[in-house]
Parts: structure tokens; sequence; C-alpha cells
């Protein structure tokens, strides 16, 4: 072992020490160290007329003799004390360059051989107590529990299988945005390569797609052609990734036959993602928000939405203008003059009509009209709701 050998040198005499080198499969050699590694060579200088060539393959390390005989001095110190033994073993992780683990791994091996109940040393070494109260390794209580040791993570392995499936999923999704920007690059030379690029994108049907397809309607500068393509791809791919894009598009794109036609896909599936994003957009402090989620709405009208979509008829908005000039010249009415300073930002409220959300409560009651009179509105509905409870609670 590493220390045991580090003890047979104190018996040396201090003239025949120096460098110390560790040789692979035991053994090692003290004298004066001379790296050779353009020949991949240690030279060590035994003495004056002794020098042994070691090929640096079969060298494990190179302790520096000042470094030696301070560890050296260590072990003699420790002995038999647990306490010191794991002060060493912290030491070597600080102290000793090469192989260091396997130095403090073994005081800290000492440490809870002397003593047993040695927390610290313990904990160290990835011991913790079971229910029993019995130090064990924390791998072992972890397997006991049905865990397994992924990539230094422990896990039920139904979780690790789904890891390694989006790992395996994440690479795919790279492997097409890598292929799709190729074959966009492609396409917009033109030429019979073009039209092919063209027609293989068209016929992308792989749902590891989506992100990659996803990424070129959201942030690419495409024509109406090339955005139409691309929400027809996604339409295909009835994944999350696919709906959150057209979701997206539903209420950022500025092309009215793009957003349409995202729509038309979102009808078909994603509906109910649509419909809750655009709800909660309702009360946003935004006003062009709550219009253009209200216009989104209007593909899914929903009479149980009712009360949102009174709530969202007129909408509150306030708005922090500019402040004044910063000094003005005033006069009072006895004649005198003065400076007042300029007043603070001027914060304004303003109380907004939302005709898409009317349009979005006439197309739930086709035959009445309140207008923008959220009371009406309220009225009416609670007495269509009492005449439906009263039909519930007939006799049949």
């Amino acid at each position: 072992m590493a220390t045991l050998a580090a003890l047979s040198l104190l018996t040396e005499p201090a003239s025949l020490r120096g460098d110390t080198v560790e040789i692979s499969g035991g053994g090692h050699v003290s004298g004066k160290v001379r790296r050779l590694d353009d020949k991949k060579m240690d030279i060590v200088a035994v003495d004056d007329e002794i020098s042994v060539a070691i090929p640096q393959s079969r060298v494990r390390r190179v302790v520096s003799s000042d470094k030696l005989e301070e560890y050296l001095r260590n072990v003699a110190i420790a002995g038999e004390d647990p306490n010191l033994q794991y002060e060493l073993a912290i030491w070597c992780a600080t102290n000793i360059k090469d192989n260091t683990d396997a130095y403090k791994r073994f005081h800290m091996q000492l440490a809870i051989r002397f003593d047993p109940e040695h927390s610290k040393a313990r904990a160290a070494l990835d011991y913790v107590k079971n229910e029993d109260g019995k130090w064990i390794r924390y791998s072992d209580l972890q397997r006991s529990r049905g865990m397994i040791s992924v990539a230094g993570k422990w896990m039920l392995p139904e979780a690790a299988a789904i890891e390694e499936i989006q790992d395996a999923t994440n690479v795919d999704s790279k492997k097409w945005i890598k292929e799709v920007d190729r074959l966009i690059r492609v396409a917009v030379r033109g030429g019979s390569k073009g039209d092919e690029a063209i027609a293989t994108l068209k016929a992308i049907d792989d749902p590891l797609a989506a992100s990659a397809i996803a990424k070129q309607l959201l942030q690419g500068n495409h024509n109406q052609r090339l955005k139409r393509l691309w929400v027809e791809i996604l339409g295909r791919f009835h994944n999350s990734v696919s709906v959150e894009a057209l979701v997206r598009v539903g209420v950022q794109e500025s092309d009215h036959v793009i957003r349409e036609a995202a729509m038309e896909e979102l009808e078909q599936y994603g509906s109910g993602s649509a419909v809750a994003t655009y709800v909660n957009m309702l009360g946003s402090s935004d006003n062009g928000d709550v219009l253009r989620a209200a216009r989104a709405l209007s593909y899914f009208p929903k009479p149980e939405l009712a009360q949102t979509y009174i709530n969202a008829l007129v909408t509150k908005h306030t708005e922090t203008g500019p402040a004044g000039p910063g000094m003005q010249v005033g006069s009072s009415s006895g004649g005198g003059g003065g400076l007042a300073m300029g007043g603070k930002p001027k914060v304004v409220t303003r109380y907004l009509e939302n005709p898409p959300v009317l349009t979005l409560l006439k197309m739930i009651e086709p035959d009445v009209d309140f207008g923008y009179d959220k009371l009406a509105w309220q009225k009416y509905f609670a007495a269509k709701l009492g005449r439906s409870s009263g039909d519930l609670r007939r006799d049949p």
C-alpha cells in the first residue's frame, strides 16, 4: 500500500533520498530524476555511479523529496489516531498532486479502522446509516431501494429509461435542426437542386423534426410560401412542440394568412392548449395582447367562457407618460414671480373597449347584443342559467 511503501523510506539514509519514482505494478526508485520527454524515459540517478532508466509508460507518479519527507513525517505523527489520520487525508487532498484520491481514501479508511464511528471519515467515504443505525455504503442503500446509478445520479429504472429516450430524442432533434438549415440554404440557391430540397422539406414526416420546423417558423425571415409550408408540416406532428409553435403564431404573426393557417391546424389538434393560452392573455396589461387573444379565440368560441369574455369586454390599462419640464416660471395673484419645479411623470388610466371580445360574445349568443354593457350581459347569462336550472328540476 502507498503509506506502507512510504514508511519503508524512513529507514533509508538521507543522503540517498531524492525524488521518488513510483512504478506501476509496485515498487519505487529514489534519486535525482531527469525527464527525457522526447525519448519518453525517466532517468533516476540513484547515486553518483548508478542511474536507472524507466519508461514513462511504467511511471505511476514522481514525488518530490520535500513533499515526500513532509508526508512521511505526517504519517509517523498520525499513528493510530483516527482524527490525525482524517486530517492527514485532508492534507493529501491538498498537497498530493498525483493519485490524490488513493492517498486520501487510504487515510480515511485508517481513520474508520481506528474509530468505526468516525462520522466525518465515514461521510467522506460515502457511508450513511440505514434504518437500523448501521453504517452502509450510500450506493448499497440506494440499490436496496431499487435505484440505479446513471451518469452519477441515482434514479428509478423507469425514470432512467424515460431520460434515455429523451436524450436520444434531443440528439435526433438537433440533427434535424442542422439538416433543415442545410436544405433551406440549398432551396434558396434555386435551380434543380433547390427544387429537390423543397420537395425533401415537404416530405418531412418525422415528429422529431418539430423543433427544427418550429425554429424556422418563429425565428426565420421567410416568405409566405415557406411559412405556409412550416405550418403545414407542424400540423402533421401531434406533439407539444408543434402545438406550442402554432399557438404562438396565432397571436404573434403579422401575416393574417399564416395566422389563419395556424388556427386551422389547431382546430384539428391542440385547441385546448390554444384556448388556455389565449384566455390567460385576456388579462394582460397590454391592450394589444387582449385584442390579439380575443381575435384568436374567435376560432374556438366556447359558451362556458361567457363570464371570461364579459370581464374582457372593457379592460383597464394604466400608462405612465413622460414628466413635464424640469423647471417652470410661475407668477402669483399678487404679481410676484418665481420658479417652480417640473411635474412628476403622469400616470394615465384608460378603460378600453375591445371589439374582438364583443364579437366572441355575439358568436355564442347571436340573437342578443348588449354592446359593451357588462352588467346587461351578466344579467342575461344569469337569467339563462336560471332557466336551464329550472328545466333540470322539472319532473319528467
